[in-house]
């Protein structure tokens, strides 16, 4: 199996551990339970990478800004966007410091995988809270520190300097750093643990001078195929859950404003 198909397997197996905690629901229109996108509303996707929740928000009728420091991505994403969105479509390329977007211009502002890549995560989550309007929501995530922590004892050092992950979050730390943004946690969540092992893998069996990208080993091969198997099982609901909360790869803040309505 080419490194090209152990990802696009892996990625598919990904995708749907993760819309099966509810994510990304075409039929409902939430990026996230309860998180409704609607025609016409103004979403703002803050380190927009490759734009999945791009194109998600995009597909829904939405008018959706995204922002990244990477123009190949932006600009790939704005082409990707071009002849598929209903609504308003706009790339930015910015370091966000400050985003280049008036005050209070977005009902719901996605930043996910980003806070852990930033000096002082305080000073620009506080930017990603001045472009949401009083009633806005916001979806944040970071990597969570359990499955960081793991990674971290096989990975190389550089994984953890920049322009990578240079902070580390437990839940306590990401809980604190949203509140004191002035936001109001709505909900806290824990995904991927199918992540936090693969990854874990990938480090695990990668040679000296070979990039994850390159890596193709039977341990990630059989252990995408293992989880596919999980997801089909009577019991598999369970078994996720319990992975997603003792060894999540990812942790996820649904937020509003403090004193906001809360509809």
């Amino acid at each position: 199996m080419s490194s090209s198909d152990t990802k696009s397997s892996a990625i598919k197996i990904g995708m749907r551990d993760r819309q099966m905690s509810g994510w990304c629901n075409d039929k409902t229109g939430e990026l996230v339970t309860d998180v409704f996108v609607k025609p016409g509303m103004n979403v703002i996707d803050i380190g927009c990478g490759d734009g999945g929740y791009t194109n998600f928000c995009a597909s829904m009728g939405a008018n959706i800004t995204f922002v990244d420091i990477q123009e190949g991505k932006v600009r790939a994403l704005e082409e990707r966007l071009k002849n598929l969105a209903a609504g308003e479509v706009r790339g930015i390329v910015s370091e966000c410091n400050p985003i280049p977007i008036p005050d209070g211009h977005a009902d719901l502002v996605i930043s996910t995988e980003v806070l852990e890549h930033v000096r002082n995560p305080a000073d620009f989550l506080s930017e990603i809270v001045r472009v949401g309007s009083q009633d806005a929501t916001w979806v944040l995530t970071v990597p969570d520190a359990r499955g960081e922590n793991l990674v971290k004892t096989i990975a190389p050092s550089v994984y953890f300097e920049e322009p990578n992950h240079i902070q580390i979050f437990s839940s306590d730390d990401f809980e604190e750093l949203v509140r004191s943004s002035g936001l109001e946690i709505v909900r806290h969540e824990y995904l991927a643990g199918f992540w936090a092992i693969f990854y874990l893998l990938k480090w695990a069996t990668a040679m000296p001078g070979e990039t994850l990208t390159d890596n193709v080993q039977p341990a990630t091969i059989l252990w995408t195929q293992t989880w596919e198997e999980v997801l089909k099982h009577p019991n598999g609901e369970k078994m996720r859950m319990a992975l997603n909360n003792a060894l999540p790869r990812c942790q996820v803040i649904i937020a509003r404003r403090q004193g906001a309505n809360p509809g």
